[in-house]
């Protein structure tokens, strides 16, 4: 492991439910968000911030949880729990950590980690080798859904330690080849429904979000640098950087200094020149024909072992599958 500065920050955003309440866990009618899920939260961002120093093979893992639960956190409103490292002895890292939602402090205290072999480690528990299954994330920045979706699917795949496959492709090629639906041109009552449901859903995720003044923009180079982001290991950073400019900020996504601004933010060089990348383009056409014989119809949409998991909304789902799969439930439901 590489050692973190002092300092360096950790983040983790979630939107509690009532699976994270007390009340879930056995604590009758205390429909506020649990202890054990507050510290996992902070557990979460400081595993996100040793993230980036760990070497290939190596995983942390918590060995020290000393916090104070200051006030109740409700759920459906987001809460931010953020980890700073304070002190790096050899493989072990303190960090201070807290939680809020809103103004509100709702947990702090100290949070230790060890980096650790995860093969080793594994072996010492009669454990298997890891192995990550790849999800693959199909999206365009011509989306809202993507732009709420993209802002979740890295937590949701590090979760259940799946490797996240960025696949970009063009929304309006694929609904094209299938005939596909187009919201906007339904019913005005269904479009009005459309909208207010897209506004109440980035709501609940605690986004911003507003249709661009010049919408539809070409998405073509905004792609083309997706896939160059993917190729670098940076999409996670770029692809939500250029959706909230699109969806949160009014940004021309069509401007290739814009685009290579948003890719220095993230630590990513050649934005420009990959948005005009005639490999790219042909990139492009090939995850169209691969998204047409996958079976998309739409996007955004999560691919896991070949099985669909269709709109932001379906991610619950494909999480609940994850948790079933897991801890040895029921499976998921067969086909009807």
């Amino acid at each position: 492991m590489k050692a973190p500065p002092l300092g360096h920050l950790g983040v983790y955003r979630v939107l509690p439910g009532p699976a994270h309440t007390a009340a879930a866990v056995g604590n009758v009618g205390v429909a506020v968000v649990a202890t054990p899920a507050l510290i996992l939260y902070l557990e979460q961002a400081s595993a996100r911030g040793l993230e980036g120093f760990l070497e290939p093979g190596e995983a942390s893992v918590g060995i020290v949880v000393d916090v104070e639960h200051l006030v109740a956190a409700v759920p459906g409103r987001a809460v931010i729990a953020e980890a700073r490292v304070t002190a790096v002895d050899g493989r072990r890292v303190v960090f201070a950590v807290e939680a809020r939602q809103g103004e509100q402090l709702i947990m702090r205290g100290r949070h230790e980690r060890r980096a650790i072999l995860l093969d080793r480690f594994l072996e010492r528990q009669g454990l298997k080798p890891f192995s990550r299954r790849r999800l693959d994330f199909w999206f365009d920045f011509h989306s809202p859904w993507c732009y709420l979706a993209a802002s979740r699917i890295g937590d949701l795949a590090r979760r259940h330690n799946l490797e996240v496959r960025w696949r970009p492709v063009h929304l309006a090629r694929l609904i094209e080849a299938v005939d596909g639906r187009r919201p906007l041109e339904e019913n005005r009552h269904f479009v009005a429904w459309y909208r207010q449901d897209l506004a109440d859903q980035a709501a609940l995720l605690g986004l911003p979000i507003a249709y661009h003044p010049a919408y539809p923009l070409r998405p073509a180079r905004a792609l083309r640098a997706a896939l160059h982001a993917a190729d670098h290991g940076k999409a996670e950073a770029f692809v939500p950087r250029v959706m909230a400019g699109y969806w949160a900020e009014g940004a021309d996504i069509t401007d290739p200094a814009l685009l290579a601004a948003w890719g220095a933010e993230v630590g990513l060089g050649g934005v420009a020149e990959a948005a005009f990348d005639p490999v790219r383009k042909a990139e492009l056409e090939v995850n169209l024909e691969q998204a047409l014989a996958a079976g998309l119809f739409g996007l955004p949409a999560a691919v896991l072992d070949g099985k669909i998991y269709f709109g932001n909304d379906r991610l619950e789902l494909l999480e609940h599958h994850l948790v079933q799969a897991e801890t040895g439930a029921a499976g998921p439901s067969r086909e009807l």
